[in-house]
């Protein structure tokens, strides 16, 4: 009976021993994934970080009058840093006749169509230098 109990005190710790094996099987597996995907994670952030530096470049080089790399604005400036607001239509318009401030506004719009940051309008009394949606210049005549 003794050899019986040594037999199975045997199987008892080999069967101890593999759940053992199999839980830090296990854990080293789960360790490794986490550090996969960490891995990842810093290859994406990585890769994120680097388009947002070209993204920020693109932009400083658009908007920096010395620098004509990029002449189109990129998809992340937003329009209004472009686009004539309602006030300055309204101011550019006030004083002109119907027909003067439709074609103003046309002119206006065209523009904006066309993503231009620096264009001239202009009707047979006056002319407007616009810049980036804003009045940089003009004059009224007779």
């Amino acid at each position: 009976m003794d050899s019986e109990l040594i037999q199975i005190l045997e199987m008892l710790a080999a069967l101890v021993m593999a759940v053992i094996a199999y839980w830090q099987n296990r854990q080293k597996k789960q360790a490794e994934l986490a550090q996969t995907e960490a891995e990842a994670g810093m290859h994406l952030a990585q890769a994120q970080q680097w388009e947002a530096e070209e993204e920020k470049a693109d932009v400083v080089s658009f908007f920096d009058p010395q620098d004509d790399r990029v002449t189109d604005p990129p998809e992340n400036i937003p329009s209004r840093s472009w686009k004539m607001n309602e006030d300055t239509k309204r101011w550019v318009t006030v004083g002109h006749s119907a027909e003067e401030q439709a074609s103003l506004l046309k002119q206006i719009a065209e523009a904006e169509d066309l993503k231009k940051m620096h264009y001239f309008i202009s009707v047979p009394t006056a002319f407007y230098e616009i810049e980036y949606g804003l009045v940089k210049g003009g004059g009224k005549g007779g």
